[in-house]
């Protein structure tokens, strides 16, 4: 994917976060109005229905004086209207309910949200002149009540209602402008904000996508600056991360890459060096130009072999690279298994004059060290254990030690020489490939520079560690650590 085609992913996720808050603000905005709206609405119908039904009560029993049911006056227009705007009602109505179903008969115009069924009931509930039987309800957003006026003949004779009603008032009349004014300010400032928002929050992605391509593009000293200068604002935690990891996975590819190069560097070297040699000799053997050909077929032979560790190594990186190898794990008593191989050693170590001691955590009277078992592949521990000798004897000067130390839960194997040691910046990365290669040691074969690297390899998938160590004293000193398991 291009830049371009980066960016504009940038932008469009910015617009789709502006456009995601800002709708959500608009939304909460909607619902808190509505939401608004239908309380104060039911709020305001319930509190008139209660007003609209305390004056018809008390209308009611206004009337019960002089009035029977032989007795219908009705109220005059002037009455009514004085009493409706006393009462604050809208509406005041007469009417006559008979018991037995007959039609009612209205003497006051009754409100027109009101119906004989909703008066009907009135007649059978009343039950005598203690009864104040009364209804109400809201209509059309027109709250409205019924009471009987309570006569001693209504228990048995037809019923005399008084109606009232009241529009409910809609409480929040008038804000809705201010209420509409305050919605569009929040939707500008959320516009604002979100548009900043977006910006902080697309703009290192943006930045990331343009550096992770350049990576790609093979631009390894590609960096991200954590902190940018002038920014007013910190990152947020999780891009500053995200940042850090970016720059750390071009670092590793970076020192990759550099390591890739030097790889094949050394291993041309390496490879070129002896067949020169071969070819050198065996030109001459052809040419008869040879005084002494057992020498010269001592040199063949050793850079043969030579030629044959190197392919043998590299040969091994690859199946431990790849995990195409088996490891056949059982008890193995690590102190003897080590000192089988510091033995094989012994003619090498001779004849470089170095002397080799092995001690373990505790020895016997026979001096044979106690058992110090770990669960390892025997062939694999004696290879590990044969290329730190190996790489110990090419450096030391007059003495290689060999400590084995049973530490509770681990085994520790430490292999010292007395050579010039190791550079304190260098020690993190001599188990990398042809480490070695690059620091050729004075008068002595560097190898195949691949040793500690598969030492290191093997460690690991045996759930071991392995590190170098600077003594106080000099030298160098190989630190291998392995579980330790109970002898059964």
């Amino acid at each position: 994917m291009s830049v371009t085609g980066w960016t504009d992913g940038a932008h469009s996720m910015r617009t789709r976060l502006l456009t995601t808050m800002v709708g959500l603000v608009v939304l909460a905005l909607v619902l808190v109005g509505a939401g608004t709206t239908v309380v104060a609405s039911t709020r305001s119908a319930s509190t008139t229905e209660r007003h609209v039904v305390g004056q018809t009560l008390a209308l009611a029993a206004a009337l019960e004086d002089g009035m029977t049911v032989l007795n219908r006056p009705r109220l005059g227009q002037g009455v009514r209207e004085r009493l409706r705007q006393s009462m604050d009602l809208e509406q005041i109505g007469l009417a006559v309910v008979p018991r037995d179903g007959s039609p009612l008969v209205v003497l006051n115009e009754l409100p027109r949200v009101v119906t004989y069924d909703d008066l009907r009931p009135l007649a059978e509930d009343a039950a005598g002149p203690d009864e104040a039987a009364h209804t109400s309800g809201v209509r059309d957003a027109v709250a409205w009540a019924a009471a009987v006026v309570p006569l001693r003949s209504t228990a048995t004779g037809p019923a005399i209602v008084v109606v009232a009603s009241r529009r409910s008032v809609d409480p929040l009349a008038g804000t809705y402008q201010w209420m509409l004014l305050g919605a569009l300010v929040s939707i500008v400032v959320s516009v604002l904000v979100a548009l900043r928002l977006s910006r902080s929050l697309a703009h290192p992605v943006i930045e990331m996508a343009a550096a992770a391509h350049k990576i790609a593009d093979g631009h390894l000293d590609t960096r991200l600056d954590s902190d940018p200068a002038g920014s007013k604002s910190r990152r947020p935690d999780e891009v500053s991360e995200l940042v850090a990891a970016v720059n750390t996975m071009a670092e590793g590819l970076e020192r990759s890459r550099g390591l890739e190069r030097q790889f094949l560097l050394s291993v041309s070297h390496d490879l070129r060096t002896p067949m020169t040699s071969i070819r050198g000799y065996a030109e001459a053997l052809v040419d008869g130009t040879i005084s002494e050909p057992i020498q010269a077929g001592r040199v063949i032979l050793a850079e043969a072999a030579r030629l044959e560790r190197l392919v043998r190594d590299l040969l091994e990186l690859a199946h431990l690279d790849a995990r195409q190898f088996a490891l056949h794990l059982h008890p193995v008593d690590i102190a003897a298994s080590t000192a089988e191989v510091v033995e094989a050693f012994g003619p090498a170590a001779a004849e470089s004059g170095i002397q080799v001691t092995v001690k373990t955590s505790a020895t016997n009277a026979a001096g044979i060290g106690d058992d110090v078992v770990a669960m390892v592949d025997h062939d694999r521990w004696a290879q590990i254990v044969g290329n730190l000798i190996e790489n110990g004897l090419r450096y030391a000067a007059t003495t290689l030690t060999v400590e084995i130390q049973s530490t509770g839960p681990s085994i520790q194997v430490r292999i010292i020489d007395d050579g010039p040691g190791i550079a304190a910046d260098d020690l993190p990365h001599v188990f990398e490939r042809l480490y070695v290669a690059q620091h050729h040691p004075t008068g002595r074969e560097s190898g195949s520079g691949l040793g500690l690297a598969i030492v290191r390899e093997l460690v690991e998938a045996m759930d071991g560690a392995v590190e170098a160590v600077a003594p106080p004293d000099g030298g160098t000193e190989m630190l291998v650590r392995i579980p330790s398991v109970s002898e059964e």
